[in-house]
């Protein structure tokens, strides 16, 4: 060969060759393809980063479509490239959208899903490829309705098809040893599936599907199995990941008993896990609230508890992770709030019919104003003449979730000052507090149940004045605090029955005295 028939031949590869390759790719077979394929991957791969997102979304190219076609291959070299270059193209966000909700997206997911089905050494390689497609919520409900049949056939549910993505993954775990070899592909394909399976578990459609398999009893299962302690395990491990997918199953109630049929507490209890002060402690603290455990499972009666799920509510709010555990969008707010209420309501369930001993430990006054905060914040969002606002708006569920966690904290927020005295201060708070629950009632799209909770804490609190409440009096001073801080208006809760402006025609809040033809319809008794 020439010296320039030689440069030509390790020329890399550019975007413009994309149409030939791809032709090669879909026309030829065995090694012309293969190679075909590996000059695709190059050109996404970690030295060709700034190529990934013009391969996929600047309509130039269809590049998904004959990679999906090379999973099929029995070809290893062939299906092996076309699982790497399609995992370095699912990483960029604008490129996952087309990936798992495009033209595209059966060809992708179909063909990943039959690599994982018929247990290829590239199984791994595709659960990690729908894992990153799943980091896109909008994601995940199509990715789990994944369920192909035969052209022509009719469609059949997901939970109905053996060759569905629920069934393929279920069956991956199942088959699965109790303690597969560390580093095998078996157990890199159960640990990738495991990664993906927490991300589809946060939907409630997904979870309460999840909730129908073996899937449940499997990751409980892989804690039970394992021999390392939970200080050990890293990110990304089968552990974590498995611990994960508890935690988003139990948020809903679809998957709960699948969970507590498992035994799920029995075992996270059994291994010390909410003992540590890391991510998994707090992983498994929030767990066992969703799935009710009683108040004694949880260590140092709930101090543990309720310090690490206060704090994750208050980095959320605050858009900020916790240095070495986790990162900020890692857990949504409504699960940090559902956690709190979950507990919130363990304690006072715990509690004998006067006391408050375990309720105060949930109920530290800047917990209290951080659920004030989030109710007011949704109330300010929703009140078109409120001026000001929060940098983090609640979605519903957290507001509803924060209103039922004072609901069930009352008793220690409403606690007297040993020895009593008098407040005007705890007056004025309990007022305030108690119209901005009284708003958040009436606020459109406020479920029922968070209605009555938002009633019967008002009612209470309202019927406090009377005798200091410190609790009450110090988150009230927080919560003026913030709002401060964020411009709000501080006049918004201010009840406006505390007197009657009048002027010649009688009182303003009433009709005047005076009709406008300058008759009397006054009635003096």
């Amino acid at each position: 060969m020439t010296d320039e028939g030689k440069k030509g031949a390790t020329k890399p590869p550019q975007l413009d060759d994309i149409p030939d390759l791809i032709e090669t790719m879909v026309n030829q077979t065995g090694e012309k393809s293969a190679a075909a394929t590996k000059r695709i991957y190059e050109l996404c791969d970690v030295g060709h980063k700034q190529n990934r997102v013009p391969m996929v979304c600047s309509g130039k190219y269809d590049v998904l479509t004959p990679l999906a076609k090379c999973l099929t291959q029995e070809s290893g070299d062939g299906r092996h490239l076309a699982c790497l270059a399609l995992n370095n193209l699912s990483i960029p966000t604008e490129n996952k959208r087309v990936m798992a909700l495009g033209p595209a997206a059966k060809d992708v997911i179909g063909g990943l899903c039959k690599v994982i089905a018929e247990d290829k050494q590239e199984s791994y390689l595709c659960c990690i490829c729908l894992m990153n497609l799943s980091f896109l919520e909008a994601s995940i409900t199509t990715i789990l309705q994944h369920s192909p049949v035969e052209e022509g056939a009719a469609p059949l549910a997901p939970l109905q098809n053996p060759d569905s993505l629920i069934r393929v993954l279920e069956k991956l775990l199942n088959n699965s040893p109790s303690t597969p070899k560390s580093g095998s592909g078996k157990s890199e394909g159960v640990r990738w599936a495991c990664g993906l399976i927490k991300n589809l578990a946060k939907s409630e459609e997904n979870a309460a599907m999840i909730g129908k398999t073996d899937i449940p009893k499997r990751v409980v299962d892989n804690l039970q199995n394992t021999t390392a302690p939970s200080t050990r395990w890293t990110s990304n491990s089968l552990e974590d990941f498995s611990l994960f997918v508890i935690l988003n199953l139990a948020q809903w109630s679809g998957a709960k008993k699948a969970l507590v049929d498992a035994g799920a507490v029995e075992v996270i209890k059994s291994m010390s896990i909410m003992n540590e002060s890391d991510l998994q402690g707090l992983k498994a603290t929030m767990a066992c609230a969703f799935l009710e455990a009683s108040w004694d499972d949880f260590p140092e009666n709930g101090t543990s508890a309720a310090k690490s799920v206060s704090e994750l509510m208050t980095n959320i709010v605050e858009k900020k992770g916790k240095d070495g555990q986790y990162a900020y969008g890692v857990f949504k707010l409504y699960t940090s709030t559902k956690a709190f209420r979950d507990l919130s309501i363990t304690a006072n369930r715990a509690d004998s019919g006067e006391g408050d001993s375990n309720t105060s430990t949930l109920a530290s006054p800047s917990s209290i104003a951080l659920c004030f905060q989030i109710i007011s914040d949704l109330v300010l969002a929703a009140t078109d003449e409120a001026e000001g606002g929060s940098k983090y708006v609640p979605d519903a569920m957290s507001a509803e979730y924060a209103v039922q966690s004072i609901e069930a904290l009352l008793p220690a927020i409403l606690s007297k000052n040993d020895p009593p005295r008098k407040s005007v201060q705890s007056e004025k708070a309990a007022t305030e507090i108690a119209t901005m629950l009284m708003s958040y009632a009436e606020v459109s799209g406020t479920s029922s149940k968070a209605q009555t909770s938002a009633k019967n804490a008002a009612d209470s609190i309202k019927g406090s004045t009377g005798s200091a409440r410190p609790i009450l009096e110090i988150a009230h001073d927080l919560w003026t605090q913030y709002r401060k801080r964020e411009g709000q208006p501080l006049d918004q809760f201010i009840s406006r029955g505390e007197g009657v402006e009048v002027d010649e025609s009688g009182p303003l809040d009433f009709l005047p005295c005076i009709s406008s033809n300058g008759s009397s319809s006054c009635v003096i008794a």
